[in-house]
This record gives C-alpha cells, sequence and structure tokens, in this order.
C-alpha cells in the first residue's frame, strides 16, 4: 500500500518533538511512519537553516517526513494547545507533499562472498522502488589468482553505481540496508516535491 509523506518543518528541541510524535503515535496505537531528517540521512537543511540552528544553541530547525494523516492530527492537536506547552500551532513552520525519495550508491569489493552479499541486497528491491543507471562490473583475472588480498592486483573484483528511486517508506529502509553493508558507499537521500 503506497503511503502519502509530508515534509514538516518543526522548531523547537529535538528530543521535544520526537517526544511528541512518539507519544501521540502511542496514543493513536496506528502504524504510521515518520523519519527525522537527521536520523535518516535525508538531505533537508539550507545553509540559512543551519546558521540559524547555530546562532539559537539548541532550539532548531527539524525536518520530519510524516505521513499525511497524522501530520494532520498533530497539526490539529497542536493548534489547540496551551500557551505553556512544550510545542504549539507555531512550532510548525512550513509542510509540503513529498512525491518520492532517491539515492546513490556505489561499491567496490575483492571477493566473491562481498559480492553476492551485495548482489542479494540490490535483488532484494522492495516494491515501489526503481533502480536507474546500475552498470556492475565483474572482472576477473586468472593471471592473479593467490596474490594477497592487500596487493594492487586481484583476481576478482565486482564494481557498480546506481540510483534508487521511489516511494518514501520504501527508499529510507533499502538505503539503511546498504549502509549497513561495510563495503557499499551510499548518498543522502534526496526527497522530490
Amino acid at each position: 500500500m503506497h503511503r502519502n509523506f509530508i515534509e514538516a518543518v518543526f522548531e523547537g528541541h529535538y528530543v521535544a518533538i520526537r517526544g511528541y510524535i512518539e507519544g501521540f503515535l502511542d496514543g493513536l496505537g496506528n502504524d504510521y511512519l515518520f523519519y527525522i531528517s537527521s536520523d535518516t540521512s535525508i538531505e533537508a537543511e539550507t545553509l540559512a537553516e543551519q546558521l540559524k540552528e547555530w546562532i539559537t544553541l539548541g532550539k532548531g530547525l527539524h525536518h520530519i517526513i510524516i505521513e499525511d494523516e497524522l501530520f494532520t492530527r498533530i497539526r490539529d492537536a497542536l493548534s489547540i494547545a496551551g500557551r505553556s506547552a512544550l510545542l504549539g500551532s507555531s512550532s510548525i513552520k512550513s509542510s509540503k507533499p513529498v512525491k518520492g525519495a532517491s539515492f546513490t550508491f556505489s561499491f567496490s569489493v575483492y571477493g566473491r562472498k562481498y559480492a553476492d552479499e551485495i548482489k542479494e541486497i540490490i535483488g532484494g528491491i522492495p516494491e515501489g522502488v526503481s533502480l536507474t543507471d546500475y552498470q556492475p562490473v565483474e572482472t576477473i583475472d586468472e593471471n592473479a589468482k593467490g596474490v594477497e588480498l592487500y596487493t594492487p592486483v586481484h583476481d576478482y573484483i565486482f564494481q557498480g553505481k546506481g540510483i534508487f528511486s521511489g516511494t518514501v517508506e520504501g527508499i529510507i529502509p533499502l538505503r539503511k540496508a546498504l549502509e549497513e553493508h561495510p563495503l557499499i558507499e551510499t548518498g543522502k537521500v534526496t526527497l522530490a516535491f
């Protein structure tokens, strides 16, 4: 099932915002998804936002990728919060719908075991995600067989790079899986609006 997401910019302390959203979810008992940009390597902050956060020392802007229905409920709840509340309607600085997400990746490995691991991860593309510009190169040099691991010549090399794009709920977990592999380099998640 495809989910619709909003990128909402909240102003406040990270712990307060995260705690509010998690508490709200616990109260609802639903399985809504949300991702905090700084926790999931989503490219979000502009230079102006970074400067503002540095100047204010602690009360910064936080980009939250949140399901639209959950965002609507939180926005409505914050609109009736009292003046003494930690978060209020003024805590939401902006919001806009997210159409999709993407990230780049690359790898270069010198062992068949690692190549098989990478092929398995890349082969398990979730629904709603596509792979483009992927051109893996597998090189086998029989003359280099038996050469030690830390030399400039290897008997087996598997290299590649590509771009995954698709739904937010497909891209973010996939990027995390690739990022956890020590031989895969991943770029930040870029959102499409």
